[in-house]
């Protein structure tokens, strides 16, 4: 209660926060050990004091508190002791900011007390500044002399403590203090342990390397620190496996520091009861486990060895873990999960408990796995009649010692073949031959050969296909030092790759019986290989040891060096293995925390970007998954591992095909340019057409350096094949021949790279990049893009770039985030164009939409209480909910940078759209009872009008929506909910159509409702005496006011997700997005009982309001004021139209009414214009504002 009661009073006095932190942290003291308390968490390599904290020291009983500070702080801080709320001022020790503590190494500050508190608080967010503060627990009568002829002192499992004489307060000089550390009881396999729990005395001579003052541990060492990372600071460890040691503190005459603290111990030393392996010998394939069992003392890391190379848990087939264990022990077991043939050798366990380390050895031997090779190697024709000879052989005999009853078996089609059966086999040991003197067409099929007697499955396959006279193939054909033998049509033949190289080589036989160009791209040198396969087994197994890593990385680049730089280009096949040696290299790179020749590196990228690589390059493209931003990905992963390093040294390396700068800046300070250009000389660049970048200084960014990496990739739009990938066809883009469009892009310039250590974020002011075209004449069919590559996604993306300028022989693009970029040329896309203009079109419109929405609403609260009614209720909901929905959207449709704030963004505009809709559909329900209800069925309509529901339509208007949007976010969390470049429901997740559907069963609704009504308004007396124009006038003004507010015209984007109906989308998004418009014209220019309000209450208006209806002619209207001689004519007719039916009664009419009636017969005058309408017209109108009224009398 009490420690909440200080906390409560410290929080009240001194947080004015900026940014809390863990307002109250309890910080034990275990007995002199030291505890060091630093904030912020990297203090002083980071700074800024932004938070208010306190921190309760507590220290055991018998013990009081001293503390070795260390701080910096700006002018609004404070940092002070408090024992409960009394503050503690402890003599001339000060704790008050402003501060740099800059000689306090010799500055240890006995506070006296067992318990108090560190507050830190801070009034402003721009204090720069941190703390670190060292704790120690040291006894309260503790002596401050010592013995000069030896105090004895026995050591147990229990540390005891030996220190200097008044520590912490500074010792006396000539001092000659001696003890005799001895174990209590001897044991076997135990040692004393010595710490230094802290130390700072006098440095050493200058003269001669002696210590002026000094601490000696008998046959151990002499101790003599004068460092401030030692002061309160546990260092120093040593052990000694003897019964006694003596420990003696010397010092001089002259200066004294605050001496020492000295622990010791007894620690059982650490065995290995046991080493075991699950077999040590056995075959390739099986699994082994080797198993320790460790006891004695705390074991602080095991680590597993092969042939003296260590070992890691980031091996896909090694699992290192612990495992049951008993009576006090440790157990640790290391898991093969497949053991190959390099595994053969010493393991190795080292098992260490931070003192003494202890190691157990076992050998393994590894049998290999049989290999059958069959000859021919390959699938193979045969003629009809001709021979069928095929050998099977065992090629590594060793692997099969130990094997009984082991033959080798031929199948065909699985089924075994048996001599005799118009097969001859003749087996010799290892080797087995199957011939056939006459082949026939049933001989067809898979032959494979398989090792009997063999614990797992050994086998080798392969196809013979015989063929009968006349049937079309492939001819033999010598290409390239290949011999390609004859196929069938229609099939993929394997061979063997030429020359020296290594792999499969493949060749298609068309439908046509002639030979397609060969793929080579599965060839490649044997030193190509026997490199990939080393670096591929260093990271398979785990090994972690730097210097074996470093090595091997090392030594494959100055092969691949060699390798790459041939004269004549490298093979496709040597390309597709450079790519992944490149990236095995960057993988082992990050384990050894960037040790790499970055020169040889860098100079084998250049290699394999050689313009004389280009055809090998396009048929990597065309025939793997691999492509040259392969390399830009593994350059980029690459420079990420060297900029993690603190101390980087500046590096530069200038190739034909690449240029890179490794380099340290402040961009918070001053911007930067690659490649160099002077800024005098930027414009000079400009007019010769160099490529570089222009990052300005950052407004919002650390004022620190960081390391960097920048690359020109000069050459790379050569060997980067066009990209042919949008073939997006429709009928009308055919040429005159009927031939397909397609729409091509191909990089046209260098491309510009930079990383940094430091995220950036977004950039302000952003990147420039100047690019020069590397075909001058781009023709009018292209245009320039500006792009960046995403590496999530694998294709460029315009996404954060725009062109600032561009012309024919360069483009100028900014860009707000770091990566790779380039300029992309494209063929002209006109649909952009109309794209554009529909963005523009819908911006407008949807501007307008909120002012007159806003102004509809406006006036519909200023004559509200004329006006009144449920249907006018619906209204302003309906406006509200559109125009929240449209300034959300105009505002943040596009902010895609924060995923979480897109996502509440686009469920946001998600709901009030759909607000909007279901308060279009109460709308058209009122419109449908009111009218086409009454018509019909006067007492369903009377029963509906009898109470007000407005509020059962808002909460199903409000309601339906919330339960709609909150399923559609948590079915689509994860999964796409909204498009990657805008925050609204995404068509490809199938999101969108939760939006989609429900508008469209609410636009079905309210055609229907708009049917209904359309027919009632003609069934009406007066408009069958109506001529045909004035039936059309009226149905089309009767439409006009209900379309807007009853969301029919959202039917046209059905027609609008055609994206080849232009006209359907132009025609949606005028309709859609000037919906505020149409309101404001049809609910209030053309809503008589309003005008009339506004004339009232606003004389000013009378003119305009005049004016608008003086040339209307108007006949029958469904109007909101009705005179009662109207009524009868209502009951005449609906008498003439149900009564003979006897389904409704007319009889006593007084159950109805005057006010409720709807259709009259009313001439509406002009008063204060020339002349009065003499025509009339059949209009429908505010009806359901005419039924509020009525419930009202």
């Amino acid at each position: 209660m009490r420690s909440k009661l200080v906390f409560f009073c410290l929080t009240l006095l001194y947080v004015k926060t900026v940014r809390t932190c863990r307002r109250h942290q309890q910080v034990n003291l275990q007995p002199y050990m030291g505890t060091t308390l630093t904030y912020p968490e990297k203090y002083p390599e980071e700074t800024g004091f932004k938070a208010n904290c306190s921190w309760e020291i507590i220290a055991p009983s018998g013990f009081d508190v001293v503390v070795h500070p260390l701080w910096s702080c700006g002018c609004r801080t404070t940092i002070k002791l408090y024992n409960d709320t009394t503050f503690l001022q402890l003599g001339n020790h000060s704790f008050d900011c402003p501060a740099e503590m800059v000689d306090n190494s010799k500055r240890i500050i006995r506070i006296g007390l067992s318990q108090f508190w560190l507050v830190l608080s801070t009034m402003s967010s721009s204090d720069e500044g941190g703390l670190r503060f060292r704790f120690m627990a040291v006894e309260i009568n503790k002596g401050n002399t010592c013995e000069s002829s030896g105090t004895r002192l026995l050591a147990s499992r229990t540390p005891t403590f030996i220190t200097s004489p008044g520590f912490p307060s500074q010792y006396q000089p000539n001092l000659k203090c001696t003890w005799l550390v001895e174990t209590a009881l001897p044991e076997d396999d135990a040692y004393l342990v010595f710490e230094f729990r802290s130390q700072f005395l006098e440095q050493i001579s200058a003269f001669n390397g002696d210590c002026f003052d000094y601490v000696k541990l008998d046959g151990l060492d002499t101790f003599c620190e004068e460092n401030e990372e030692n002061i309160l600071q546990t260092h120093s460890r040593v052990l000694k496996n003897k019964t006694s040691v003596e420990v003696s503190f010397i010092t001089d005459h002259s200066i004294e520091e605050s001496g020492f603290v000295l622990t010791f111990y007894v620690k059982e030393s650490v065995k290995i009861l046991s080493f075991r392996s699950s077999d040590s010998v056995l075959r390739e394939g099986k699994s082994l486990w080797i198993q320790a069992v460790i006891k004695g003392g705390s074991v602080s890391s095991v680590q597993w060895f092969y042939n003296g190379i260590s070992r890691s848990n980031t091996s896909s087939r090694l699992i290192m873990g612990s495992c049951t264990s008993a009576n006090g022990t440790e157990c640790h077991m290391l898991n093969i999960s497949r053991v190959l043939p390099r595994d053969e050798g010493m393991w190795t366990v080292k098992v260490s408990d931070g003192i003494a380390t202890t190691e157990r050895s076992i050998s393994i031997k590894v049998l290999p796995k049989p290999v059958l090779q069959m000859i021919p190697r390959y699938d193979f024709l045969n003629l009809t009649g001709d021979e069928i000879n095929i050998q099977c052989s065992v090629i590594n005999p060793e692997s099969i010692i130990g094997v009984t009853n082991g033959s080798l078996i031929w199948q065909k089609n699985l089924k075994e073949i048996v001599s005799g059966s118009g097969f001859n086999i003749n087996d010799t040991n290892t080797t087995t031959m199957l011939t056939k003197l006459s082949a026939k067409p049933d001989d067809s099929g898979s032959y494979s050969c398989s090792l009997s007697g063999y614990p797992d499955p050994v086998l080798v396959s392969i196809d013979i296909t015989v063929a009968q006279p006349g049937q079309k193939r492939c001819l033999d054909e010598n290409l390239d030092g290949i011999i390609w033998s004859a196929t069938i049509v229609g099939r993929n033949k394997q061979t063997s790759c030429p020359n020296n190289q290594k792999g499969t080589a493949t060749r298609y036989c068309n439908l046509q019986g002639t030979w397609d160009s060969p793929n080579l791209v599965n060839c490649t040198d044997e030193a190509f290989l026997n490199a990939s396969i080393a670096l591929g087994s260093l990271i398979e197994d785990g090994v972690d040891d730097p210097e074996t890593l470093q090595k091997a990385v090392n030594n494959t680049l100055v092969t691949m060096q060699n390798l790459t730089s041939k004269v004549d280009g490298l093979s496709s096949g040597d390309i597709s293995s450079s790519i992944d040696i490149l990236d095995k290299i960057v993988t082992i790179t990050n384990r050894t925390d960037g040790g790499i020749e970055k020169e040889g590196f860098f100079g084998v990228v250049d290699n394999v970007l050689s313009t004389n690589n280009s055809d090998s390059w396009t048929a990597v493209s065309e025939k793997t998954d691999k492509a040259v931003t392969s390399l830009l990905k593994s350059v980029d992963t690459l420079s990420e591992v060297i900029m993690k390093q603190n101390s980087v040294s500046t590096a530069n390396f200038n190739g034909k095909n690449l240029e890179l700068t490794i380099d340290r800046t402040k961009i918070g300070e001053t911007g930067m340019t690659f490649p160099a250009v002077s800024p005098n000389n930027i414009s000079k660049a400009v007019e010769e057409n160099a490529t570089f970048f222009e990052l300005p200084k950052q407004h919002k960014t650390t004022d620190k350096a960081f390391n960097y990496v920048a690359v020109i990739y000069k050459t790379i739009s050569d060997i980067m094949p066009k990209d042919s990938k949008s073939k997006r066809m429709a009928n009308s883009n055919h040429d005159k021949e009927g031939e397909k469009i397609v729409k091509e892009e191909y990089v046209d310039s260098g491309i510009l790279s930079l990383s940094t250590q430091t995220d950036l974020g977004e950039l302000s002011p952003p990147i420039q990049l100047t690019f020069q075209h590397v075909s001058m004449d781009k023709g009018s069919n292209f245009q320039a893009v500006c792009v960046s590559w995403n590496f999530t996604i694998n294709q460029w993306s315009e996404k954060g770039c725009t062109m600032k300028s561009t012309a024919s022989k360069s483009t100028v693009c900014q860009c707000n985030h770091l990566t790779n970029f380039a300029i992309l040329m494209r063929t002209y896309d006109t649909d952009k164009e109309a794209s554009s203009s529909l963005e523009m079109l819908s911006i407008i419109g949807v501007i307008l939409s909120i002012a007159f929405t806003i102004l509809t609403f406006v006036v519909y609260i200023l004559t509200w209480k004329q006006i009144q009614t449920d249907q006018n209720t619906l209204l302003l909901n309906l406006c509200g909910s559109l125009v929240v929905g449209y300034i959300m959207f105009l505002s943040t449709v596009k902010n895609t940078s924060n995923e979480i704030l897109c996502t509440i963004s686009t469920a946001t505009i998600h709901y009030f759209f759909l607000v909007t809709f279901f308060c279009m559909l109460g709308m058209g329900i009122y419109y449908f009872f009111s009218i086409t209800v009454t018509y019909y069925a006067m007492y369903v309509a009377n029963n509906f009008r009898s109470k007000s529901r407005i509020h059962w339509f808002l909460l199903g208007g409000w309601g339906f929506p919330f339960v709609i949007v909150a399923s559609t976010l948590g079915g689509f969390w994860g999964k796409g909910y909204h498009q990657k470049n805008y925050c609204w429901l995404s068509m490809e997740s199938g999101s969108l159509y939760l939006f989609i559907v429900p508008v469209c069963i609410i636009a079905v609704v309210n055609v229907c409702i708009i049917l209904s009504l359309i027919r009632v308004l003609y069934a009406s007396s007066a408009m069958k005496k109506s001529s045909l124009h004035e039936k059309t006038v009226s149905g089309l003004r009767s439409l006009g006011t209900l379309l807007p507010v009853l969301g029919v015209t959202w039917i046209l984007g059905v027609l609008a997700l055609n994206e080849d109906a232009i006209v359907f989308q132009f025609v949606f998004i005028i309709a859609n997005s000037l919906q505020g418009v149409f309101i404001f014209l049809s609910h209030v220019l053309l809503n008589k009982k309003l005008l009339r309000v506004l004339k009232t209450r606003y004389p000013c208006l009378s003119v305009l309001t005049t004016c608008t209806w003086s040339r209307r002619k108007e006949l029958v209207y469904v109007s909101d004021e009705q005179p009662s001689t109207s009524r009868g004519q209502l009951i005449k007719e609906l008498k003439q139209t149900f009564g003979k039916s006897g389904k409704y009664s007319f009889n006593n009419e007084e159950k109805v009414p005057a006010s409720d009636s709807f259709f009259t017969e009313e001439t509406v005058f002009s008063e204060n214009c020339s002349f009065a309408a003499q025509d009339k017209i059949v209009v429908m109108s505010d009806v359901v504002s005419k039924n509020e009224e009525s419930k009202s009398c």
